[in-house]
């Protein structure tokens, strides 16, 4: 499984099952989410790889900053997601 930063995820497991956050990188044994709102990119949340499930995909805007190394903000982070699931 390839955790790019980036990709959408759904966590699996959890309080917080269902819910979809963007991928803001990962070890080892976690993945570090964030959704632009509750979990930021300044206190990620920390999740074990096996309890999310990737959506290879990106959000088309992001992904042009990421090549770019643009400084991605917590509101690029809020938009793509709202994007995505509309």
């Amino acid at each position: 499984m390839d955790y790019k930063k980036g990709y959408f995820a759904t966590s699996k497991a959890g309080h917080d099952k269902g819910k979809c956050y963007i991928v803001a990188y990962a070890d080892e044994m976690y993945v570090y989410l964030v959704n632009g709102v509750t979990k930021k990119l300044e206190a990620p949340k920390k999740k074990k790889k096996m309890h999310i499930q990737i959506q290879c995909c990106i959000d088309e805007e992001l992904e042009l900053k990421l090549k770019d190394d643009c400084k991605i903000s917590n509101e690029d982070i809020k938009n793509a997601l709202e994007r995505h699931l509309k």
